[in-house]
């Protein structure tokens, strides 16, 4: 690694440092949670969801041997993406992207593919057509996780959606450019009811977004079974 690539990733992990222990980030999302807590929210958009988010980018893009400048790019965007929630969940993508833009403003962040970031967090709920990379992986992270940790109580009781609280990891495996990510459940899930949840869609489809973009063969699973809807 040259001496300026190194100060350039010394740069972006500052970055990424300053915004994920941010207290105001913190306190947003607490304030998120107790909202969706209020108003009978079906899953969190809370920290800790965030944090489960990042874990996958940082899972998947070391296996696929991206380097750490794009890594910590995509981890800003994970760490903002969900800020509009505030206000509940329509909508919320639109927001986030409004709070980030006026927080990189607010604190003089600057960077290349910014506008990449900004576009990522806009569109993270529904843009699966798209050229941009960080918007791609985003959408494919934040689908992925959907297991019993994101439910809320109020999503327990939700036909379709409360079969993820079947859902105790979620396994991912990357080799010779095959995809394999396997749900690892409790036995109890309700195959036809998650197969029509509209949310299961958005799963399989984030999957063949990031899959085609990156030229992986993919294979989901649910207990090491292939897994169609």
């Amino acid at each position: 690694m040259n001496i300026i690539n190194y100060k350039v990733i010394i740069m972006f992990k500052e970055i990424y440092e300053k915004i994920i222990n941010d207290k105001e980030i913190i306190a947003r999302y607490e304030n998120i949670r107790r909202f969706e807590d209020k108003t009978g929210g079906w899953a969190y958009h809370d920290l800790n969801h965030i944090k489960r988010v990042e874990k996958i980018i940082d899972n998947v893009l070391n296996k696929l041997e991206f380097d750490e400048e794009f890594i910590y790019k995509e981890k800003i965007a994970c760490i903002l993406h969900d800020t509009g929630a505030i206000l509940g969940k329509e909508n919320h993508a639109y927001r986030s992207y409004l709070f980030a833009k006026d927080y990189f403003i607010n604190n003089d962040i600057k960077f290349d593919d910014i506008n990449l970031i900004l576009d990522a967090i806009k569109n993270h709920s529904d843009g699966f057509e798209t050229d941009n990379l960080y918007r791609i992986i985003l959408i494919f992270a934040d689908k992925l996780d959907m297991t019993k940790e994101r439910l809320s109580h109020y999503g327990k009781k939700v036909k379709g959606n409360k079969e993820y609280s079947h859902v105790n990891d979620i396994d991912i495996t990357i080799e010779n450019n095959n995809l394999k990510i396997n749900f690892i459940t409790d036995g109890e899930v309700n195959l036809k009811e998650i197969n029509e949840y509209y949310f299961t869609k958005k799963i399989f489809k984030g999957v063949e977004s990031f899959s085609n973009k990156l030229d992986l063969k993919y294979i989901l699973l649910m207990d090491n079974k292939e897994w169609k809807i």
